[in-house]
């Protein structure tokens, strides 16, 4: 029997029709060949500025928007991006009407008014760009079914001892990193909707944003502090086999529609056949996905190291040491590229886990709750001091040995620098991109002791590699170059083409 939960669930969804009526035109259109040449510039640029793969829309909707912004100061912003939008492939070709540009333009306006009483500029963007996915791109069932998950976790997740923070924000940003695997701007974004749905208006006058701006700012910066906050992170990790089964959910009422997923639901011999089905297709995907993945963060990288090669290790040689270790060239140009390559390709399989996901989501279908999780509170001062001790001590180790290799090899200052960042940055990628690969397998709650001691040793440099990697973030020499001396006289060069060829088109029939 199908949980009172889940009828309600599709009740919700039923109420919300099978899908909105075809919009009136005209519609957004550009020509054929300037939507190829659109297409093959985004690949390029998502392959030189890497982002997780179901953040590159989003990013690229916040590279135009504040390409448009401040650089080219575009009065009408709003249709300017949405016809970027389709040129560059993100929005299908003569098919999204030219009206969807008042809202679009109103949603910039809203934020940039939240700029000015007072958001930075970099969330102003980041809550701008998200606003205009989710409404080019809506999923209300994905917004259903997290507050269905979010509900069911409430009642699991007890936290022990007290401590300041709100525990319901908590386990609200836990629900959504571990089912959305979303990262800080759209986390914050989140918090701040829930805590004021007035911000979700697209129509906000400039009274009203002046009402709510000290409500944002406030609500931002204690959302920040959950955001970051030790235990959503501790939370979302325990919560990632609860959020499989929701997200294998979603594919079959996706897929069922609105209507025919209660009675699919409630049949047990289907629900598992379609479950087991569901699985293996999303293994498939996100297995092509890791190797997609993997070239793009080995290119990434090369690109980077290239650049750090000829502006660094080159010229100390060359001018300060006077000579040349082929040894320490070789392996710094060969050595991270096949480590990512090895971490990359060789992902073991959980050989349980299409079952495990089957009991999951069976149990969530007919309203078992969920076994209760029991969250221990931050730690003292005291253990915090004798954890960071033992922190730095397997620094010390972990690089220790690594360092007196490369002495040993005769890697020189320079040399050392770069193989240690780039080690550092291969393991945080080539780990992330692995844990995405196996976002559709179930965690396993036994770790052998072997595995334990390996994580003991690579712990520093992932850590460290994730640091370097938020530093790379806003310096990334690659996208700066793109930014402002390739996208600008590229996007005005693609405009005057497409509208070149719309006039030879509209006006070909008088040349005869």
């Amino acid at each position: 029997m199908i949980s009172e939960e889940l009828k309600r669930l599709c009740e919700v969804l039923r109420s919300q029709g099978d899908g909105a009526p075809e919009e009136a035109g005209p519609y957004v259109s550009v020509e054929q060949l300037t939507g190829r040449f659109g297409v093959l510039y985004e690949k390029l640029r998502s392959l030189v500025d890497y982002k997780e793969y179901h953040l590159i829309r989003q990013s690229a909707i916040r590279r135009m928007l504040k390409r448009q912004l401040y650089i080219e100061r575009k009065p009408n912003s709003g249709a300017a991006l949405l016809r970027e939008l389709v040129s560059s492939g993100y929005l299908p070709n003569n098919r999204v009407p030219e009206a969807k540009a008042i809202d679009v333009q109103n949603i910039i306006r809203k934020w940039m008014a939240f700029e000015r009483g007072g958001l930075t500029i970099s969330l102003s963007l980041d809550f701008a760009s998200i606003e205009i996915e989710r409404f080019l791109f809506p999923e209300p069932l994905k917004d259903a079914l997290l507050d269905s998950f979010f509900h069911s976790s409430l009642k699991a997740v007890v936290y022990q001892g007290k401590d300041s923070v709100d525990h319901a924000r908590i386990t609200y940003a836990a629900c959504r990193r571990s089912l959305f695997a979303e990262d800080k701007p759209n986390l914050l974004y989140a918090l701040a909707i829930q805590a004021i749905p007035e911000l979700f208006s697209y129509s906000l006058t400039d009274p009203a944003v002046a009402t709510l701006a000290p409500r944002l700012l406030a609500n931002v910066r204690t959302s920040e502090e959950v955001a970051k906050h030790a235990l959503v992170w501790k939370v979302s990790s325990r919560l990632k086999n609860h959020a499989l089964y929701y997200a294998v959910l979603l594919e079959i009422i996706n897929s069922y529609g609105k209507g025919g997923a209660e009675i699919m639901l409630d049949d047990d011999a289907k629900l598992k056949e379609y479950a087991e089905s569901i699985i293996e297709k999303k293994q498939k995907q996100q297995r092509k996905l890791l190797r997609i993945s993997g070239r793009r963060a080995v290119i990434y990288l090369l690109l980077t190291k290239i650049l750090l090669g000829i502006a660094l290790e080159w010229p100390y040689e060359q001018f300060i040491l006077r000579e040349s270790n082929y040894i320490a060239l070789g392996t710094n140009a060969l050595f991270h590229p096949i480590l990512l390559f090895l971490m990359v390709t060789f992902v073991r399989k959980e050989n349980r886990g299409a079952e495990r996901v089957i009991e999951g989501v069976s149990a969530v279908v007919h309203g078992k709750d969920m076994k209760q999780m029991f969250i221990k509170p931050p730690s003292s001062m005291t253990t915090f001091f004798f954890v960071l001790c033992f922190y730095l001590l397997l620094f010390a180790a972990s690089f220790g040995v690594i360092l007196w290799g490369l002495i040993a090899l005769g890697f020189n200052a320079v040399s050392i620098m770069l193989f240690f960042v780039f080690l550092t940055l291969v393991s945080y990628f080539g780990l992330r991109i692995r844990g995405s690969a196996k976002r559709w397998e179930p965690v396993s709650e036994k770790k052998g002791t072997l595995g334990l001691i390996w994580n003991l040793f690579v712990f520093p440099i992932v850590s460290t590699g994730r640091w370097f990697s938020a530093r790379f973030s806003t310096i990334n020499v690659f996208v700066f170059l793109l930014d402002f001396l390739v996208e600008v006289p590229f996007k005005a060069f693609l405009g005057i083409f497409d509208a070149s060829l719309s006039f030879i088109k509209e006006h070909r029939v008088d040349t005869y």
